[in-house]
């Protein structure tokens, strides 16, 4: 089979209806006639006749084998569950490739797609059912095959689609039932009804509206309600006179009676019991502790925790209706504390009477992890490792102690020296305490207290040696994060303070670079080199996250980050912009700094087909920074940067900028305006569900500064209206990543194609020649490598 395409459709998306047919054509090469799949499984397949006899064989031998062996062991015996599980996993093994083919075939190839005129008759039938169940009428579906002539024996299927007419809802809220207490709660909650009079008929809808039934009566002490006591049928009405359909509500469902005749009783719980298990193989004896607090039975085994801090997790209590959403609100926030494996509630009605019984496993008191990777530029690799330690339920508390250790080289070219390349050393080390709750008066952690709240206080030294200087800082912080919702995060930060401290090392890269600042300084009145003292940075911050992207997919969705910070604000109750004590104890030469900062980062993801296989992604990321009060300057790490394999792509890290200025080292910028776009395609499925995926990107953007921080001396590096759109340097490439579920692997191919740096009627570089350039202008063909997707 070719090709496989729908005609006439209207209303329904093309997309929509090809999801409805498990077939699918073999994959072409960006719409060419090239099935490089296709080729791979023939050509892999050429010897699998004789390699499939011999795995069949293989595997009745095996079978054959184990029932001898077995027949004389004990069936319950550690021996025998040995064998079992080899023998299982020889056959898997084998069976897979008995039905999917050799390690070619389903590592390179892709089966042939064949088409058959039963398969055609069935999903002709399908999407006939799917009009029907979406309100359609008078509709038809048929289909055509022909065959092409430029491919032998090749199948183009055409399905020929009449969608008629659609009729909207005219009355949706009849309801039938006999018993009042659940009547009087359906029709209080009737505006929450998901069927609409003016919309169609949706099966997702139709079901979705049985849902919510069952959930609101759960919700209201109906334990043994469910779903199947709910009928709703659908009237068709006069639609001559009404142009629509009616909806009648029936509980119970009138043609399949109640296999509970509890279903309309309502609830109030008796007894809540909590219980945590903290029992294990080396622990022969258990230990119990048992506590009341809160009219709710704590029984700890060989584990305690809070039941002061658990009691403002759990939201079921006694002498309260049954509620399903209570039920879940106590298992994600005990989930939430990160001190248990799981947590499930059981309920018991034998004594005509509800009970519930909150199970958890606690997590390990100790857990290690660790992870590697690395980048490259230009040939130079900057491997990285990371390492934390987390230690739980601190003295009986609950809360949590995590620490963290980064080791790691990252290549940059140099500041002064651009073609020289050199691994910067980065070292970090980084501890905090986790405690599960807003540290803040009661009325606002309370209010939070469903949103799986943290306060993280924590401190740490990051060290990041280059040639030019050795960089140290030391940073203590309070952080508040809670969860809204699992689309939505907060993070909240009154104090991050930061004492920074800057070396240079005895080389020539340090000194040239040191002689630079001092140029800059003295020749132009440019202060850049003072972001480079010791200085002391305190800042209160407050960033907004928004993503209805799944984690691990990346083909549908939003993602908004909003960041708010304030540098420096208590400075302005001192006199002088300074901390008295504060510049005792470090020296008069302490710098402070008084600055505003905002950075809005938002991502869409566009499927372009059902099936994820293209996408469109693109990003746009803007900040402002602004200096204030006597040093006008920021420091160095609240500044913007563009360039590299997460920006663009096309310049090296760091390298371009502000304005139209020439990169020649890291020069910062206070504004910031990026942005990105992707074409992401399939390429070829390997091993699995392991892939080789492609991607043709844009990457445009730049930083500047306004007039008067750090401008002078630098020529078109001040934003202006009337240019600044003049300067916004444009990049393009190509990308390969391999996608092996876990993680990905990323190599993109960038080229320039606007360049700011040069002068205005000649920015243009992309296929010019070279003697239309400056005699020293490289436009050289970047290569990033990165771990992940850049956005």
């Amino acid at each position: 089979m070719y090709s496989q395409t729908f005609k006439g459709n209207k209303i329904v998306t093309t997309e929509k209806l090809e999801s409805l047919l498990p077939q699918r054509p073999n994959k072409r090469i960006l719409k060419t006639p090239l099935t490089l799949g296709l080729y791979f499984h023939q050509l892999f397949a050429q010897n699998f006749s004789n390699q499939k006899i011999k795995w069949q064989k293989e595997l009745t031998k095996l079978n054959e084998d184990f029932d001898r062996v077995s027949n004389s062991i004990d069936n319950n015996s550690l021996a025998f569950l040995e064998l079992s599980k080899k023998k299982e996993s020889k056959a898997q093994k084998l069976t897979k490739k008995i039905n999917e083919g050799n390690w070619g075939m389903r590592t390179f190839g892709e089966a042939p797609s064949y088409f058959y005129e039963e398969d055609a008759k069935k999903n002709v039938e399908k999407v006939k059912t799917y009009f029907k169940n979406h309100g359609f009428f008078n509709y038809s579906v048929s289909y055509k095959a022909d065959s092409l002539f430029f491919k032998k024996r090749s199948i183009a299927v055409t399905y020929l689609v009449n969608e008629g007419n659609y009729y909207p809802f005219y009355k949706t809220d009849s309801l039938v039932t006999p018993d009042r207490a659940i009547y009087a709660i359906l029709k209080k909650n009737q505006y929450q009804s998901l069927l609409k009079n003016g919309n169609r008929l949706e099966v997702e809808t139709y079901n979705a509206e049985k849902a919510r039934i069952e959930e609101l009566l759960k919700n209201n002490g109906y334990y043994h309600f469910t779903k199947d006591n709910i009928s709703i049928r659908i009237n068709d009405l006069d639609t001559a006179i009404t142009k629509g359909i009616e909806a009648i509500t029936f509980v119970p469902n009138p043609e399949r009676p109640p296999q509970n005749p509890n279903y309309n009783k309502s609830y109030l719980l008796n007894k809540v019991t909590f219980i945590s298990d903290g029992t294990s193989p080396n622990i022969p004896k258990a230990k119990v502790d048992t506590v009341v607090f809160g009219n709710i039975q704590y029984l700890f085994v060989n584990k305690k925790f809070s039941e002061k801090l658990l009691d403002t997790k759990i939201d079921i209590r006694p002498n309260e209706p049954y509620s399903l959403q209570k039920v879940s609100l106590t298992q994600k926030k005990l989930y939430g504390l990160d001190q248990f494996q799981f947590t499930r509630v059981n309920f018991d009605t034998t004594k005509g009477v509800l009970d519930a019984t909150i199970y958890a496993r606690p997590l390990d008191k100790y857990q290690f992890t660790a992870e590697t990777g690395g980048s490259i530029y230009k040939l130079v690799l900057g491997p990285f490792f990371n390492t934390s330690f987390k230690l739980r339920n601190l003295r009986g508390s609950s809360s949590s102690l995590e620490t963290n250790f980064r080791f790691g080289f990252e290549a940059q070219a140099g500041f002064i020296r651009p073609d020289i390349v050199s691994r910067n050393l980065e070292l970090g080390f980084n501890s905090s305490i986790i405690i599960p709750k807003i540290l803040a008066p009661n009325f606002i952690a309370q209010r939070l207290n469903d949103f799986t709240p943290q306060t993280r206080l924590g401190g740490g030294v990051e060290f990041v040696g280059r040639q030019e200087y050795n960089r140290l800082n030391f940073k203590i912080n309070q952080t508040y994060l809670w969860r809204p919702s699992p689309n939505k995060f907060w993070q909240v930060s009154l104090i991050d303070l930061n004492l920074l401290s800057t070396s240079y090392p005895n080389n020539q890269q340090a000194r040239d670079f040191k002689n630079f600042l001092d140029s800059l300084q003295r020749f132009a009145g440019n202060n850049l080199g003072r972001s480079f003292n010791k200085s002391f940075v305190s800042s209160i911050s407050a960033s907004y996250t928004y993503t209805d992207n799944p984690y691990g997919q990346i083909t549908k969705g939003n993602y908004l980050r909003v960041l708010l910070e304030s540098g420096g604000t208590t400075l302005n109750f001192f006199p002088k912009g300074k901390i008295g004590f504060v510049a005792d104890v470090f020296g008069d030469s302490l710098q402070f700094y008084r600055f505003l900062k905002v950075n809005v980062d938002y991502r869409r993801y566009l499927a372009l087909n059902s099936l994820g296989n293209s996408v469109f992604v693109y990003k746009v990321n803007t900040g402002l920074a602004y200096a204030y009060g006597t040093e006008r300057g920021l420091p160095y790490e609240k500044n913007f940067f563009v360039g590299g394999p997460n920006s663009l792509r096309a310049w090296k890290p760091r390298g371009l900028g502000p304005g139209s200025a020439q990169g020649n080292f890291d020069q910062p910028g206070s504004v910031l305006l990026e942005a990105s776009a992707e074409y992401r395609f399939k390429i070829l499925r390997f091993y699995g569900d392991y892939n080789i995926n492609g991607a043709f990107f844009v990457d445009a953007g730049n930083v500047w500064r306004f007039q008067g921080q750090n401008t002078e001396g630098i020529t078109g590096s001040d934003f202006q209206f009337d240019r600044f759109y003049k300067e916004i340097a444009v990049g393009t490439g190509f990308g390969v990543r391999v996608d092996l579920s876990f993680f990905v692997l990323r190599l993109d191919w960038a080229v320039r194609m606007l360049d700011p740096s040069l002068p205005e009627n000649n920015r243009w570089v992309l296929f010019k020649p070279s003697e239309k350039l400056p005699s020293t202008y490289r436009n050289p063909l970047v290569l990033n490598f990165g771990i992940g997707y850049p956005f």
